[in-house]
């Protein structure tokens, strides 16, 4: 079984890459098709290793909770532009400039990522650094406001939830497997480990 799935993410690996190629090459031609392939078989064959450390498929409320994530992230993104322009050409609010350390309550280091990104995209914030022992976030920010508005941040929220019910889902897969052997309980917890690699 184990084999079995490590085929099938070899096989997506290399459409995903194939895909990829294919787009940014703007050339659907035999030998763009030929070259991307190759290109894809080796990149794959040459990360072998950490093929065990990839994802597990993910669930359908997995792709919801991202879903409203995304749907928040482009909200708020159209927002701060708004804020962000009137800073500017308005002065209101005045733009004074601020560095943030922040611990917001997200545990997985995919978690941080994607939150770190969040921040970064939405105009008027950047992510500085990120410290993956403690989880403390370092944020300039162009203005007061907008730093103040980070501690009960919407997203944070949501990316919280996400989290959580991966942890949820990932201890029930556990708890299943049991009775599947070793094999069947990684296949189904996949990328849900405390550490979220």
């Amino acid at each position: 079984m184990g084999c079995a799935i490590m085929r099938k993410q070899w096989l997506v690996l290399v459409m995903v890459l194939l895909a990829f190629w294919l787009i940014v090459s703007e050339g659907v031609d035999l030998q763009h098709i030929v070259v991307g392939l190759a290109l894809a078989l080796f990149t794959v064959w040459f990360w072998r290793d950490l093929i065990d450390r990839l994802p597990a498929w993910p669930h359908w409320q997995d792709l919801v909770l991202f879903g409203h994530i995304v749907l928040t992230v482009i909200r708020f993104v159209i927002q701060s532009n708004i804020a962000v322009a009137k800073t500017i050409l308005l002065g209101s609010p005045p733009v004074g400039p601020v560095f943030v350390v922040m611990r917001p309550p997200i545990e997985s280091n995919w978690g941080r990522v994607l939150l770190a990104n969040c921040i970064t995209i939405t105009p008027g914030t950047v992510t500085i650094d990120v410290d993956p022992e403690t989880g403390q976030f370092i944020v300039h920010s162009l203005t007061a406001e907008a730093a103040a508005g980070l501690f009960d941040w919407q997203v944070v929220q949501e990316i919280s939830n996400l989290e959580s019910w991966k942890q949820r889902r990932a201890k029930h897969g556990v708890a299943v497997s049991g009775s599947h052997g070793p094999d069947s309980g990684r296949a189904l917890a996949g990328d849900l480990r405390p550490d979220g690699h």
